[in-house]
């Protein structure tokens, strides 16, 4: 078939050129109406003659391409190439967007304290609701403590002065490196360096094999009191024991918004990321493609206006392929699927821990977690890991297919008797927009089994409601104030996740959001 094409096509352009030698030379262009087909791209490649020359321009996803006699055995045109690079310049751009996710989830968050004065080694600690607004999906059960330091300027020397701490460091992929559950020292240096003589040998060694890492821990005591003592007791020091940070324990009144930035701001963060941060084995690939969009390691970022116009719409496009791969995992993401068909709850911990996928990188998983979240440790996957640790479900629409809007008013519920978890559950309203705790006048974005005042119905069930104003009769621990104009999530938590729960038993099977008409 294909040689049949190229016969006809050249036959074609023979008869062109015949014709052309009789014709004036002030006709400089001839359309031929009959069209051949390219194969992948149907009935839709015209043949032209220009000053003397054949050409074949076919209509693409990209546009129409034209090339000097056809595709097959021809080059582009000069304005065709143009298109062309600008294409693949884009649609790199829109990958590289999605593959630095993980990366720019851990730069956003640290870049956001910085900004507000913090620095490397600093103690930063979150409790309040206020505290908490703008952190990507915190949970508003536990407080916690987060850092970042660079190893590559000194080893680090992190202290756990109690069991009763729960944490682990991770490079600034979001891959954890160690966990930190015992009572301790930890040492943490570059991979492949040699640990410093005269350190005990009860001192745990971490090797990072990023430059900066992250510390995040929750605090697990039971009384305010002595999670504060807790709080003082860890120390992040050199190894003489020098505080790497003299501004103390940074306790933010309100918090700041940690979200992956926009625009020209996004690629001069990842520019800065790339800049620091050592270039692994299985990025490089990427590394190449970002070289001609004026990223590259070694080398000043310093894009055209051209490189801007187009990197700036790949932000654009890249963030909606992320939100896109997200909020409809579920078809998508094997890894992810929940329930029977119809219901609309996921299991959001999408990406495995160390971030591979069978043969390959887990590049769309990795997205759709990281996209919405921070941190992965092996403890947040109660569905595959032996059911240990906690469960996280979202949810992002209701009983329709119909996304929860924050003008409407829907119900969820949940049954009493069923055990979720053993120690307790939340569901937790997060904002769209920032993947942040939603910001309301009720300074409450959960309810669930822990939440202080929550209720009952009379068949033994919880209805809770979320909506702008709260329904008469409904018991203020059971409801969420939502706000009109913006659609929400939730996260289902569970913490020390059922068997029944964690097998997916059919009356443990969570169910959907329903409208209030």
């Amino acid at each position: 078939m294909m040689k049949l094409q190229l016969i006809v096509t050249l036959a074609l352009a023979l008869v062109l050129n015949s014709c052309g030698d009789n014709k004036e030379k002030k006709e400089k262009t001839t359309e031929v109406s009959e069209k051949t087909e390219i194969a992948g791209a149907g009935p839709s490649a015209t043949i032209s003659k220009k000053n003397g020359r054949v050409y074949q321009t076919i209509d693409t996803r990209i546009g129409k391409l034209t090339f000097e006699n056809d595709y097959l055995v021809g080059i582009p045109t000069k304005e065709s190439s143009e298109k062309l690079f600008d294409a693949i310049d884009f649609q790199r751009a829109t990958q590289a967007y999605i593959w630095s996710i993980p990366l720019m989830g851990f730069y956003s968050w640290k870049q956001s304290f910085y900004n507000e004065g913090g620095e490397d080694g600093q103690i930063n600690y979150f409790e309040s609701y206020d505290s908490k607004l703008g952190g990507v999906t915190y949970n508003m059960t536990t407080p916690y403590v987060t850092s970042y330091f660079n190893v590559e300027k000194q080893p680090v020397i992190i202290t756990i002065p109690t069991k009763e701490i729960r944490g682990a460091v991770h490079n600034m992929w979001q891959i954890g490196l160690a966990q930190m559950t015992k009572k301790g020292k930890y040492l943490i240096i570059p991979k492949g360096s040699k640990v410093p003589k005269g350190i005990s040998k009860d001192i745990k060694v971490i090797e990072s094999n990023t430059n900066y890492v992250f510390l995040g821990l929750r605090l697990m005591a039971a009384t305010h009191e002595q999670r504060m003592e807790d709080l003082n007791a860890i120390k992040i020091t050199d190894i003489n024991g020098k505080p790497l940070s003299s501004k103390g324990i940074n306790k933010p009144k309100m918090g700041v918004d940690g979200k992956i930035p926009r625009g020209m701001a996004f690629w001069e963060l990842l520019n800065t990321a790339i800049q620091t941060e050592p270039v692994h084995e299985r990025d490089r690939m990427v590394h190449d493609m970002l070289r001609p969009l004026g990223i590259e390691k070694g080398k000043p970022f310093k894009p055209t206006n051209h490189q801007k116009e187009l990197l700036e719409e790949a932000v654009l496009v890249g963030e909606m392929m992320a939100k896109n791969t997200d909020f409809f995992k579920t078809g998508r993401l094997k890894q992810s699927e929940y329930g029977p068909k119809g219901n609309f709850w996921e299991i959001a911990s999408a990406s495995t821990p160390e971030q591979n996928r069978g043969f390959g990188m887990d590049l769309d998983g990795r997205a759709a977690w990281f996209y919405e979240a921070l941190t992965n440790d092996i403890a947040m996957h109660g569905m595959t890991n032996g059911g240990w640790g906690q469960v996280y479900l979202d949810n992002y629409r209701d009983s329709n297919g119909n996304g929860l809007d924050g003008g409407h008013h829907y119900t969820l519920t949940i049954d009493g008797d069923v055990n979720y978890a053993e120690t307790f559950w939340t569901i937790t309203v997060y904002n769209i927009e920032n993947r942040a705790i939603i910001n309301n006048k009720i300074k409450r974005p959960d309810v669930g089994s822990s939440i202080e005042g929550i209720k009952k119905n009379s068949d033994g069930n919880y209805v809770f409601h979320f909506s702008p104003n709260k329904p008469k009769g409904v018991a203020e621990a059971n409801w969420v104030q939502t706000n009109p104009g913006a659609n929400w999530f939730v996260y289902f938590r569970a913490y020390s996740p059922s068997k029944e729960f964690v097998a997916q038993d059919p009356k443990t099977i969570l169910p959907n959001f329903v409208e209030v008409k």
